[in-house]
């Protein structure tokens, strides 16, 4: 007999990394091919480039916090930039999670930001559980190590997974 459940069982490898030597930025993790950060300056663009990344996903709400400056040197850079604000009437917004989600390779890397890299670590669970097919408790503990410490965040990714 098949066991089913043998893919959500099974352990996934994901290298990770704090990344502490990049300017203008104070929270910045590597997962594999993402670049994980809470708010970027516009030299931060600069270096994102030096390291491949080819698509700069901005995860805040509109209004926030003006983006055009960052926006334009990543444009300017050559990168794609993405306005996907995954915080919708204050709650997880299963849709632009899964829509930010669809649009991640693995064969290049990809740069996503928030504020604090909270939102970015909701949206990561709900991506390696739904796309990578990893464990929701182990997706927890990447998100954790790599920018999440929002435990209402993992409440509200948990949400998204189990309805979807």
């Amino acid at each position: 007999m098949i066991n089913i459940n043998f893919f959500k069982l099974r352990r996934i490898k994901m290298d990770s990394k704090r990344i502490t030597d990049v300017a203008g930025i104070d929270y910045l993790w590597q997962v594999d091919n993402l670049y994980l950060a809470g708010q970027p300056s516009v030299e931060t663009m600069t270096e994102m480039k030096e390291r491949g990344v080819a698509h700069v996903y901005n995860l805040r709400n509109e209004g926030e916090v003006d983006q055009s400056e960052i926006k334009a040197k990543a444009e300017e850079l050559g990168m794609k930039y993405h306005h996907i604000p995954i915080i919708v009437n204050g709650m997880l917004d299963a849709e632009n999670c899964k829509k930010l989600s669809n649009l991640i390779t693995k064969d290049e890397p990809h740069f996503i930001h928030c504020g604090s890299a909270n939102r970015v670590g909701a949206w990561l669970i709900t991506y390696l559980t739904q796309y990578r097919g990893m464990d929701f408790d182990e997706a927890v503990d990447v998100a954790s190590e790599n920018g999440l410490s929002n435990p209402g965040f993992i409440a509200q990714a948990q949400d998204v997974v189990e309805n979807d």
